[in-house]
């Protein structure tokens, strides 16, 4: 929860904390009853390529549960039938490979689920998984254990590991994959460079990756990867797109069905915008629009395998769409025309032809529905889903018609779809369907934008920077091991380039008529130079550029109001995950009852350290857009999430007042809007070369740097042969 901040009264001036009493996420005390849970839910994703963790709780219940036996203890007996019948008939057999984006998988998928969510209790919750670590296919289990988990009410507050540490192979590069490996198989690699805080044996793999040079050399747009390859983003996006999975209707589940489509919506709308920005740090302007009639232009080199060994698909720069991929481009075509159809009509149809309107208050959540095509949609069959279309056929891999000889691209799982350059061009087309909606609905008033009595007067922020940093992360299911003791006697470490940025403070000074409560917005967007119009205009053309930082209540008292919010505090971001290697031997020692064990209800978010885009060395300009608007008391809620806390919801659309055109009149007499110009310092050679050593120090002991004070120095891909043209 966040820190209160006392109240100064300064010659008429107030001084408060920006967040006041309203908390995004909380923090409790387990009992030994959550401990336990905790404990046993975490262990199922120990080595989870090893169907038989000889010596681990799960292995000792799991190979004397019987379902068929124990069919009381589920609360529909229908589905237990129906699992055990498709079972005995063959489900997908542990070793291959899994993909939602699959019609077998993802229907053995949802019964699977649905057997785990109709256990009674968490005892019997806890035997049908453990039973289910033997016999369910490996990525099958983790995507059920994952959305059941997020579900269930008895597993409310459970902490879920980072996907890096549950899929190395899916994050980290085959070549760090391979040392690893050769860690636990040869004596001569097993050099450990330190103990960690528990005397457990480190191995850290500091690994030049060869195969990045070659992805360079093929695609400029490689340049982009410490943002698309980034391990924590790439975690966000699983986690996100399992809260509301395409591939179950939330119908009978107590949660927030009417933003389900519109969460799919600004999701995807801030990854691209967020992308945007990136891009133009590097001088590379808009993303490219695509045809099927022509030549794909970016290339996907692919450094990742499976954990069977298969590499994912690669696809060649310039590549033509395979004939084997011509019925989809056919479907797509047609659900395309459907889709503008019934945004231009402003109706749809459901199964049975009744018409429902796009322009009402849910209208752009049944939209978001239907473009997902998810188990929401009014009318799959009609409008089908055009987000798993598009998915099948850029990631160029083969169409293989039977469940057991699939090989899922980078775009069919959700650890790995943002590294793919296509997924960003399929995502413009398909975020174009939104815009194409919010540009037919009218433009936001003065009146409506308007929070008459209060003027934003000057808002202050510190100097911008960026760099690069070396972080170290948990690997250990990389390897394999003889049983759950050997398993925990050492621990693997592979590092990885990241972006990160250094923490800042945005100082408001606001001024109100009246004792209120006002919502502060605050935004990040390309400068006016980059579109040389008038800052009006400007925001007509660009408001889909702009990323949301921040979103919080500030209590205005009658005069003027100054307060502080700082970069770290956003509702949005999340720190770094401590490390599987360090939480659970702090769940073990709770256990035990040494200490205290504490834990959020926020896990992850956006990751914390891309906050800000990078920016160039001698400084880049970009713009802020701050607005404050009214808080209505009767329309504020929270929604809980599983593992990202709380979520602000006022009433209003996600990303307001950025979520449709502004007109450019409305901008006249606007105090509650503020624009801000700042530029992005991106520091070549890390932090230490602008900042005192206290500021790296700090982050040590913080344990946000988990590798040697000598990596967080010059990155190996800032050299200039490797960069060419594009490095500032």
């Amino acid at each position: 929860m966040f820190k209160e901040l006392v109240v100064l009264a300064l010659t008429g001036f107030c001084l408060t904390k920006a967040t006041g009493v309203y908390p995004y996420a909380e923090t409790f005390t387990a009992d030994a009853d959550f401990l336990h849970k905790q404990k046993q839910i975490y262990e199922l994703f120990f080595y989870i390529d090893q169907a038989k963790l000889v010596g681990s709780e799960f292995y000792e219940v799991g190979r004397t549960y019987d379902i068929e036996s124990s069919i009381e203890y589920y609360s529909d007996p229908s589905i237990v039938h129906e699992f055990l019948y498709r079972f005995k008939l063959g489900y997908l057999p542990r070793g291959s490979l899994f993909s939602v984006y699959y019609k077998e998988h993802r229907d053995e998928l949802s019964v699977f689920f649905r057997l785990l969510y109709s256990a009674k209790d968490f005892a019997t919750y806890y035997k049908t998984l453990s039973w289910a670590r033997f016999y369910i296919n490996e990525g099958m289990f983790v995507t059920a254990l994952v959305t059941s988990v997020m579900y269930r009410p008895d597993c409310k507050g459970i902490i879920l590991p980072p996907m890096y540490e549950v899929y190395p192979h899916l994050f980290f590069d085959n070549e760090v994959i391979q040392y690893a490996q050769k860690i636990k198989m040869s004596s001569g690699y097993k050099k450990p460079i330190s103990h960690d805080s528990f005397n457990v044996e480190t191995y850290f793999i500091d690994y030049n990756y060869t195969s990045l040079f070659m992805k360079h050399y093929i695609d400029g747009e490689y340049e982009l990867d410490y943002f698309t390859d980034d391990v924590a983003l790439n975690n966000y996006y699983y986690y996100i797109r399992n809260l509301f999975p395409f591939w179950m209707n939330i119908k009978d589940f107590a949660v927030p069905k009417h933003i389900r489509g519109e969460l799919y919506y600004y999701i995807h709308q801030q990854l691209m915008a967020r992308y945007y920005l990136e891009r133009l740090s590097h001088g590379f302007g808009e993303i490219e629009d695509f045809s099927y009639s022509k030549d794909f232009a970016p290339s996907f080199y692919s450094t990742l395998a499976y954990s069977n060994g298969v590499a994912l698909p690669s696809r060649e720069r310039w590549s033509e769409v395979p004939s084997y991929k011509y019925n989809y481009v056919r479907e797509i075509e047609n659900i395309e025309m459907r889709i503008y159809e019934a945004i231009d009509s402003g109706y749809l149809y459901d199964y049975e032809g009744k018409k429902f309107s796009l322009y009402s208050a849910e209208g752009f959540n049944y939209l978001g529905n239907l473009i997902e095509g998810n188990y929401d949609s009014y009318n799959v069959n009609f409008y089908g889903a055009i987000d798993a279309l598009y998915r099948d056929i850029f990631g160029f891999n083969y169409d293989c018609k039977h469940k057991l000889c699939v090989v899922p691209s980078s775009l069919q799982l959700y650890s790995t779809s943002l590294r793919d350059p296509a997924f960003y061009r399929l995502y413009k087309r398909i975020i174009s369907y939104f815009y194409r909606y919010k540009g037919k609905l009218p433009a936001y008033t003065h009146a409506e934008l308007d929070f008459p009595g209060v003027k934003i007067e000057n808002v202050y922020v510190d100097k911008l920077y960026t760099y690069m940093e070396k972080y170290n992360y948990f690997i250990n299911n990389a390897l394999t091991v003889d049983s759950y003791k050997e398993g925990m006697g050492y621990n693997v470490k592979a590092a990885k380039w990241r972006l990160n940025y250094k923490p800042f403070t945005y100082k408001f000074d606001i001024k109100s008529a009246s004792n209120t409560k006002g919502m502060v917005r605050i935004f990040l967007g390309p400068s006016l130079d980059d579109y040389y119009y008038k800052e009006s205009n400007y925001m007509y053309y660009s408001w889909y550029n702009f990323v949301e930082l921040d979103k919080f209540i500030v209590d205005l008292k009658a005069g003027s109001n100054t307060f502080e919010r700082h970069s770290t505090e956003s509702i949005y971001t999340a720190k770094d995950f401590v490390g599987g290697d360090y939480f659970y031997k702090k769940l073990l020692k709770s256990i035990e009852g040494s200490e205290p064990f504490s834990y959020s209800s926020k896990v992850y978010g956006f990751p914390e350290n891309l906050y800000l885009p990078r920016g160039r060395a001698g400084g880049m300009p970009f713009k802020l857009f701050i607005h404050i608007s009214p808080v209505e008391e009767s329309k504020i809620s929270y929604f809980d999430f599983p593992i990202f806390g709380k979520m602000l919801y006022d009433g209003k659309p996600f990303a307001y007042p950025l979520d449709r055109p502004m007109e450019p009149y409305v901008f006249g007499d606007l105090y509650n809007i503020y624009f801000k110009d700042v530029s992005i310092y991106y520091l070549k050679d890390g932090i230490e070369s602008f900042y005192p050593e206290k500021y790296v120090a700090d982050k040590y002991v913080a344990g946000e740097y988990h590798g040697k004070y000598e990596h967080v120095a010059k990155p190996y891909y800032e050299k200039p042969y490797y960069y060419g043209k594009y490095h500032y």
